[in-house]
């Protein structure tokens, strides 16, 4: 039997823009949670970022994006050569995160409807979410909005503030 793609939320300490990263029409993630997410998901795997304190929009809604492919940072760079410009090998990881199919709210952060609260994660790491409230939050967000950007990075002119931004 093989083994279906897991569902993950995270806090986000800050958004500059970096990871994720929506600069070229797609969602990429790649640096930030290099020791789990990045590892862990596969195809068909949602990704979600809520937002933490310093993001300026705590327990909001960041980001969602559908991981599409899950490449090894060498591959990503060949495959996408002008869309990897801003992913130098000092603050990448071993794998990066690649989707059309994301949602990017950024300094327009949503809430999330009450019975998907329970979801956010209100401490550092990630843990696992089930498919039932990932196909609920999809149902919802589809109702509201199109894949895309909806909104800039909340702390982009805090850049220099994270080692790996």
């Amino acid at each position: 039997m093989r083994d279906m793609p897991k569902n993950y939320v995270y806090r986000i300490d800050h958004d500059t823009g970096f990871a994720p990263n929506i600069k070229y029409g797609i969602c990429t993630l790649c640096g930030c949670k290099k020791k789990t997410i990045e590892v862990w998901v596969k195809r068909g795997s949602w990704v979600i970022g809520i937002g933490g304190n310093n993001t300026g929009k705590p327990d909001k809604l960041i980001y969602t994006m559908e991981v599409e492919e899950n490449l090894p940072y060498s591959q990503f760079r060949k495959r996408y050569l002008g869309k990897s410009k801003y992913l130098g090998v000092k603050n990448a990881g071993t794998n990066v995160l690649i989707s059309r199919k994301f949602y990017y709210f950024g300094d327009n952060a949503i809430d999330l409807p009450e019975e998907l609260k329970h979801i956010i994660i209100d401490r550092r790491g990630c843990r696992h979410v089930f498919e039932e409230d990932v196909n609920k939050l999809g149902r919802y967000l589809a109702a509201r909005y199109s894949y895309g950007k909806l909104g800039n990075p909340n702390n982009s002119k805090n850049r220099s503030k994270c080692g790996k931004c």
